[in-house]
């Protein structure tokens, strides 16, 4: 039996259709179970419990705008799965997910952020009371990220982005771009990929310096080191939200039909039973997955398999690769130790650590068996690459030119420049 847009819309009863039913349809068929057999087709819409698991699709809405809910801010470093997962809490809640960048003031009751990332923002004050955290294997989120990027043409505020929104998960970028953003960028976003997860674990570590307004670490600024350790913890853990997740989600896993309803059981224990949010029975999470798969209208990142390359072809080099490797067994190490031991957060970072360690060292291991050709050494290739940054628009945010016309701002800052205001 294969499902496709045309036996949806002949037979609409599928909306009802058994959970259990079209696990054993799938079963019997021998079929490995993928969400992108399935052509989405409308809105996200709020799943009503017909019991014994099933459950009916119907529209998804904003909160009244007088509403008073509890809160719950949902955190992902860039390219780590967030499309997929603010799918998955608009079909599990029935209310629509807001983000950070469109926040306009009423309490939504869920929003998605990047920050402390410099792509996300905090615009939402004090309105949110807790913190769900998603997580997704370096290797694959860091290419999702630039796939990004590439799509809005590098632009780095609202008004650049907003002429591309209707590019975002169309297709991926050249791979000459991805390599040359790769080389400039890889270590800082290594860094900012565990700093991300490292800044709610540890409710607010605070990586950056306070006059880093975009939280870069590009000159005159730095990130902190080691050795300025302790950080600092950002104002906003301290008086606007408790930082520390209330669940952890692992992106993987939520995408796969063996575990995604579990994974989605926790978002569901996480905001169940709180003000004015509404979820779903637990006997029809699994329906509720299933169904958002089918339904959801955004594009997310499997929607740039149409077009252009595959994401197997966005390589890191074996010395990346190391570096990806060394930086996960490094998390895993510290979050398997000393406060974290019994922490069950901690524990399912661990486990989502022991499955991207496996999985970036058999890419390893194959690389090193047959590496690829190594490049002809060029001293200036550094230099080649920030002058090509530039030219697509997205070089230091930092520039001179740029911070001397910030009248408020430039004199706190004229003495990092060698200048005087």
């Amino acid at each position: 039996m294969l499902f496709t847009l045309k036996s949806f819309k002949a037979k609409p009863v599928v909306h009802e259709l058994s959970w259990a039913k079209m696990i054993r349809y799938v079963a019997l068929m021998g079929i490995m179970f993928s969400p992108f057999l399935f052509i989405y087709m409308d809105h996200h819409r709020l799943s009503i419990d017909l019991g014994g698991g099933d459950c009916k699709w119907t529209e998804s809405f904003p909160l009244p705008l007088d509403s008073e809910p509890f809160g719950t801010l949902v955190a992902s470093y860039p390219g780590g799965g967030m499309r997929v997962t603010w799918q998955q809490i608009e079909g599990l809640t029935g209310i629509t997910v807001g983000d950070d960048y469109q926040f306009s003031g009423p309490r939504v009751g869920i929003i998605k952020t990047q920050y402390p990332h410099y792509e996300g923002i905090w615009s939402y004050g004090a309105t949110l009371n807790q913190t769900i955290l998603v997580v997704r294997n370096p290797r694959w989120a860091i290419p999702s990220f630039h796939n990004i990027l590439s799509e809005v043409n590098y632009g780095q505020d609202v008004g650049e982005v907003s002429q591309h929104l209707n590019d975002l998960f169309t297709k991926r970028a050249p791979v000459g771009d991805w390599i040359k953003w790769r080389d400039l960028k890889f270590e800082t976003e290594i860094d900012l990929w565990a700093w991300h997860i490292d800044y709610y674990m540890e409710q607010g570590s605070k990586y950056w310096t306070d006059l880093d307004f975009d939280r870069v670490g590009e000159k005159p600024f730095h990130f902190l080191t080691d050795e300025e350790k302790p950080w600092p913890k950002d104002i906003h853990c301290i008086n606007d939200i408790d930082c520390f997740p209330k669940a952890l989600i692992s992106y993987e896993k939520l995408r796969k039909h063996d575990t995604g309803p579990g994974e989605l059981s926790k978002i569901a224990n996480a905001v169940r039973d709180k003000k004015e949010m509404t979820v779903i029975s637990d006997e029809a999470i699994g329906c509720v997955w299933f169904e958002t798969f089918i339904h959801a209208k955004a594009p997310n990142n499997d929607n740039r398999d149409h077009h252009g390359n595959a994401k197997e072809a966005y390589h890191f080099t074996i010395d990346q690769m190391q570096i990806i490797t060394n930086k996960l067994q490094f998390m895993k190490d510290k979050y398997s130790s000393g406060e974290w031991e019994n922490n069950a957060v901690a524990q399912d970072l661990v486990l989502a650590f022991d499955d991207y360690i496996a999985e970036v060292g058999e890419e390893l291991l194959y690389l090193q068996a047959n590496p690829p050709p190594t490049p002809a050494p060029n001293a200036a290739y550094n230099d080649e690459l920030v002058s090509w940054y530039e030219t697509v628009g997205a070089g230091n945010r930092y520039a001179r030119d740029k911070v001397r016309q910030m009248n408020g701002y430039w004199p706190l800052v004229a003495n990092l420049y060698n200048e005087t205001a």
